[in-house]
């Protein structure tokens, strides 16, 4: 009995070809399971503080965001923590002064705002995993909670 016949089957039963495809096709499952496998340890969490600017928003916005609200992830549904604190300040952009000079000027009507989020972080070797994303001081994610969406910027992350 030959390995391959002359219809290009494998010991007579399938041919080679298909034989390739339904190979391919296991190792890509494989893959993506593994892959998939490498979610959020949750034992492996580590409590921490992180401090995020919300800059050039309106009153509304400052309003909506309140203490003990939790925030997730834009679209995600995965939790990034729970707002513990709140400091409101007058919006500055840069502007020109008469003299020429650059000078940060309040603009009318607009906010930023320093929250302090508790937070429970994946310390993986690679980076800080927050609500399943890797998460490093000066990045920007857009984020939700059932009263708003908005985009904020890591300014600090402090385990405890």
């Amino acid at each position: 009995m030959k390995i391959i016949d002359e219809k290009g089957k494998l010991f007579g039963l399938i041919n080679i070809i298909d034989l390739g495809v339904i190979l391919l096709l296991i190792l890509l499952v494989l893959g993506g399971a593994r892959r998939m496998g490498r979610g959020l340890n949750l034992a492996g969490t580590k409590p921490a503080t992180i401090e995020v600017e919300v800059s050039d928003i309106k009153k509304n916005i400052v309003e909506a965001l309140m203490v003990g609200d939790p925030i997730y992830h834009y679209g995600k549904d995965r939790k990034f923590g729970d707002i513990v604190d709140k400091q409101v300040e007058p919006y500055k952009k840069e502007a020109k002064a008469k003299d020429g000079s650059i000078v940060m000027k309040e603009v009318s009507g607009k906010y930023t705002v320093i929250l302090t989020i508790k937070s429970d972080v994946h310390d993986d070797p690679n980076a800080i995993m927050v609500g399943g994303e890797q998460t490093r001081v000066d990045s920007s994610f857009k984020f939700e909670n059932k009263n708003v969406e908005f985009s904020g910027k890591i300014l600090s992350i402090e385990m405890e």
